[in-house]
């Protein structure tokens, strides 16, 4: 949180100045709410922006924090047969809470074509490095027949396009970027988690305990069996 202090120690006001509001989160959510307007599909590119709410569920219940997530699915398909030759993955999530983007090349179990998975608190800034000359690699093996340049270029446009800056803030300052990232554990709740923890230490009643113990020597013979 921004300090609410006034810089100026010889500054006196009879009223308590107003808290200044963290505005990281909201341009984090902003960003990746303004990526899923778009549907870049076109030509060889198929791409389908998913929308993924994050928040944790207590008995039941949603609880926050309250994230706008994102994954963003592109394929790069044959000019000739229309079957995907490549797909890369962008997911947006608390959960990946690392330092740098991870990244993942795998077998597609469905099209058996070259996929690539990166995953991410945040949207990188630029295309990486590994992924570009993983599409490199790929478009080899199709003996550069398949436009994958372009496939390159439309996924590092669409990066540029994420980073723009919108009025009155600049998104690519470091300083207006979370720090660190979202956390995806909610805080604790007293009511609620309060009653999860009295359940899990009830005692039993020894008729109970009776009970397990009979079921167990007849698993133990079972398994002797």
């Amino acid at each position: 949180m921004l300090p609410t202090v006034h810089p100026n120690p010889n500054f006196l006001s009879p009223f308590p100045l107003p808290e200044i509001k963290d505005i990281r989160l909201d341009l984090w959510s902003q960003r990746l709410l303004k990526s899923l307007s778009v549907n870049q599909t076109r030509g060889q590119l198929m791409h389908c922006p998913y929308y993924r709410p994050f928040s944790s569920l207590d008995l039941g219940a949603p609880s926050p924090p309250f994230f706008s997530t994102a994954k963003h699915y592109f394929e790069w398909r044959s000019i000739y047969t229309n079957h995907p030759l490549a797909i890369v993955t962008f997911i947006v999530h608390p959960a990946y809470h690392s330092n740098i983007p991870i990244i993942h090349i795998l077998n597609h179990p469905i099209y058996h074509c070259e996929s690539c998975v990166v995953s991410w608190w945040d949207f990188p800034t630029a295309l990486l490095g590994q992924l570009i000359a993983w599409l490199q690699g790929v478009s080899e093996l199709y003996n550069h027949e398949e436009s994958f340049w372009l496939f390159t270029h439309t996924l590092a446009d669409f990066t540029t396009d994420f980073w723009k800056p919108v009025y009155p803030y600049d998104h690519k300052s470091p300083n207006l970027r979370p720090a660190p990232s979202p956390h995806p554990e909610p805080p604790f709740n007293h009511y609620t988690s309060g009653q999860v923890s009295r359940r899990s230490t009830l005692t039993l009643k020894p008729e109970q305990k009776w009970g397990i113990l009979k079921i167990r020597k007849v698993q133990d013979k079972s398994l002797e069996s």
